[in-house]
């Protein structure tokens, strides 16, 4: 994947998250977006600590949009966002 291509990718998800937690609505495809980002940020890239580190890669890649995100939101918004990402990143497991 291109550096632009990335980068659109990353744009996406943070427009979709801040949508979803000031309107509500569209959460399947927020999902969708989150998890399609964390795919082109390598973040389920394998290494030798297995599943763990994976899901503290997925973590810091979760939370680099949150904090792209911390400037359109309010603290509970973020809050919210701070919770479904959480959710995302170790969605992986399930």
């Amino acid at each position: 994947m291109k550096d632009s291509e990335y980068t659109q990718t990353r744009k996406t998800a943070i427009n979709a998250l801040n949508h979803w937690a000031t309107t509500g609505l569209g959460q399947f495809t927020m999902c969708d977006i989150v998890s399609t980002y964390l795919e082109a940020s390598d973040a389920n890239r394998s290494s030798i600590g297995g599943e763990e580190v994976i899901l503290a890669h997925r973590k810091i890649a979760a939370n680099r949009l949150a904090i792209n995100c911390i400037y359109a939101l309010s603290k509970e918004e973020l809050s919210k966002v701070d919770r479904e990402l959480e959710w995302i990143a170790s969605d992986f497991l399930m």
